[in-house]
């Protein structure tokens, strides 16, 4: 491809025409979830009633000036925001009505059917061993038609720690409402022994079977490996030593055991990559099957769904023959993500995988081409995606710790490369080990020899002199830093021009 056209692609326009609805989407849900009920009815109602607004003066108007055209085109911009946000604000509202509705009309100790729906994680206190589970409500004794499976957080005892996902229990629990807007409808401290209701279904027991299979492998290997490999493949980090988790959320390197847009794209590309000589019938049969799967193997949360809605969208752009471009699609995934589940607004792994992915889509080609008049391409493009990343994501890391991680760029460059290879090798001993536990075994250690490289990279890193930049937490913290980056991007375009 010519330089000429090269420089074409990088300034075409971006269709942003979903932006504004995707925004007032997400920003609507987070507030209607804390709000009361009329609140959030009004203003679905006043989002509709602009749209009708907007409809009835673009049918009235006529093609003219171009002065009109450009009004008319803004003006279906807001009728688009209008329709989508309103609806998307409507369900939510009726959502939370009905859940706010079911738990406030239980008694503070019930008997409940639960069923876990992820690995219980031991909580950090040193006074008992306790676990949270996340799990879903199916119903409650002697009250049946009133709890329909709702998201609930159990808090547990050690009992719990090998349970399998997917089984359910009669518990008995105390109901310890949640906050505002909190993704779990209610938290239930288990109060004593709990009985098996029912086994879980096949698909779980496959899951369960094949992430087992994995822990089991990595069992003997270094400790670094037992939680590394798991938590890279699969996101399964109950074996990681707890320095080592300190190290990586000191350098921003969590990110690679939170499974989620880089780890479908590894997965999804290395099979379409191996498939390029089969007609597209066959990449997009094969490449739907694998995402269903993968999405399934690491449980669907947040980040996940994200990442295997855009996954979708690209096997859908690879079956018509019109690839749609990346921020567009990855702007409506949000907004269908959002109409399935409003509770994603106010998740902060959701928000993290959103924010970054934006980020390296628009920041990581300027910021490449800037580096390569003084480094080559390859170099300039393996540093320019992780510092997109640190840049857009680190307001909203300041919601979760204080302090900027000043190491996070040079710890993601460093470790990045050794992340792909250690994600397939863990795959394929995940899928190995029912049929093959000594080929298993094998790829799990040829894992272990990448995630051996990337923990020396973040205890490295972690050591080093201000690894982590005191800086004010929570909304001061981020207005200051969004302030600062949307500073140095004005002098940085001024300067280029």
């Amino acid at each position: 491809m010519s330089s000429a056209s090269s420089a074409w692609m990088d300034r075409a326009p971006v269709d942003l025409r979903l932006l504004p609805g995707a925004l007032v989407t997400w920003v609507g849900c987070w507030w209607v979830l804390g709000q009361q009920p009329l609140a959030g009815a009004v203003l679905s109602g006043l989002l509709l009633l602009m749209s009708l607004l907007c409809g009835v003066r673009l049918s009235r108007s006529r093609p003219g000036r171009h002065r009109r055209e450009r009004r008319d085109r803004v003006t279906a911009t807001v009728l688009l925001t209008g329709v989508v946000a309103g609806s998307v604000l409507g369900v939510a509202t009726v959502r939370a009505t009905e859940r706010s509705a079911v738990i406030t009309g239980h008694p503070a100790e019930v008997t409940a059917i639960v069923q876990p729906t992820a690995e219980p994680q031991r909580m950090a206190s040193e006074r008992s061993e306790r676990y949270r589970v996340p799990a879903r409500l199916f119903g409650v004794l002697h009250d049946a038609e009133r709890a329909r499976d709702l998201p609930v957080l159990l808090l547990t005892d050690a009992g719990w720690r090998d349970v399998p996902v997917g089984t359910t229990w009669w518990v008995r629990a105390r109901v310890v409402p949640t906050g505002a807007g909190d993704s779990a409808a209610a938290l239930l401290v288990v109060t004593s022994g709990a009985h098996q209701h029912g086994p879980a279904a096949w698909h779980h027991r496959a899951v369960n079977r094949l992430r087992s299979g994995l822990v089991s492998v990595s069992a003997g290997l270094a400790p670094q490996a037992r939680g590394l490999v798991p938590g890279i493949a699969l996101g399964d980090t109950r074996a990681m030593p707890p320095v080592l988790g300190e190290d990586l959320r000191t350098v921003s390197l969590t990110h690679i055991t939170a499974v989620s847009g880089m780890h479908v794209a590894i997965v999804l590309g290395s099979v379409l990559l191996c498939l390029w000589w089969a007609p597209v019938w066959v990449r997009v049969g094969v490449g739907g099957v694998v995402l269903l799967g993968f999405v399934a193997l690491v449980y669907p949360s947040g980040s996940v769904l994200r990442a295997g809605t855009m996954g979708a969208v690209l096997l859908l752009g690879l079956a018509t023959g019109r690839p749609r471009a990346s921020i567009p699609a990855l702007l409506a995934t949000v907004i269908v993500l959002l109409g399935l589940d409003p509770w994603l607004s106010r998740d902060f792994g959701f928000t993290l995988s959103v924010v970054a992915t934006s980020g390296l889509l628009a920041l990581a080609a300027p910021i490449a081409r800037r580096l390569g008049g003084v480094c080559p391409p390859q170099v300039a493009m393996a540093a320019a995606v992780p510092a997109a990343a640190q840049l857009v994501c680190a307001p909203v890391i300041l919601f979760l710790a204080p302090g900027l991680p000043t190491h996070g760029v040079l710890a993601n460059v460093l470790a990045t490369p050794a992340v792909p290879p250690a994600t397939l090798l863990g795959v394929l001993a995940t899928l190995c080990q029912p049929f093959w536990p000594a080929g298993a075994q094998s790829l799990a250690q040829a894992a272990a020899w990448f995630t051996a490289w990337i923990a020396t990279v973040a205890t490295t890193t972690a050591g080093l002199p201000l690894a982590t930049l005191p800086w004010p937490e929570g909304t001061g913290g981020a207005v200051l830093v969004s302030a600062g980056l949307l500073a140095a991007t004005l002098w940085w375009r001024t300067r280029g021009r």
